[in-house]
């Protein structure tokens, strides 16, 4: 079972064992009728169940934010870092920083299998998205590209090949020809 579909199972089975769990303390915490005894104090047991939900939530974000994106190489120093402009309906890249009021010189980019790629990505105009997708249309990883602002997005290619840069987000009509390429050998 791969890595993603066994935090899809844990997800899953947490989600239906928490769903059961509250359907419980819910359905045995209502008022009780004038006929029977009912539970005694119903603010207790959902207190019980919240401040365990919250004990639960807590133990998981500490296991998976560690291993989100935004950590997986931020003590790595980046081999090459590539200069991103988007603007509406290209991508430029460079080895260089790019001015926006200069020249725009879109370079083709040739980088390694294995080295730390580090995209500083910016918009020139309105909101773009920066998607990386590998020959096979997967979607590796993205990141906005804002104006006025650089995200700062790491990733190892571990496959040669052509990769492609698509617009994630609408920006226009010619949005669906927004796209670039690169090389990783």
């Amino acid at each position: 079972m791969s890595g993603h579909s066994l935090l899809l199972t844990i997800f899953l089975a947490s989600a239906v064992l928490i769903g059961t769990i509250f359907y419980y303390i819910y359905s045995t915490s209502l008022k009780p009728k004038n006929d029977t005894n009912g539970v005694k104090n119903p603010t207790q047991k959902r207190f019980f169940f919240f401040a365990i939900l919250a004990f639960v939530v807590i133990v998981l974000l500490t296991i998976t934010i560690p291993k989100s994106p935004y950590f997986i190489f931020a003590n790595e120093t980046p081999s090459k870092v590539v200069y991103v402009a988007a603007r509406q309906f290209s991508f430029a890249m460079s080895y260089k920083a790019i001015d926006p009021k200069g020249e725009i010189e879109d370079v083709p980019i040739e980088l390694n299998v294995g080295d730390l790629v580090e995209f500083r990505v910016t918009s020139l105009d309105v909101n773009h998205g920066f998607g990386v997708y590998n020959d096979k249309a997967e979607l590796l990883t993205q990141t906005q590209a804002m104006p006025g602002y650089v995200n700062r997005l790491r990733w190892k290619f571990t496959e040669p090949g052509t990769y492609h840069i698509l617009c994630l987000e609408y920006c226009g009509a010619a949005h669906s020809l927004m796209r670039t390429q690169f090389t990783v050998k």
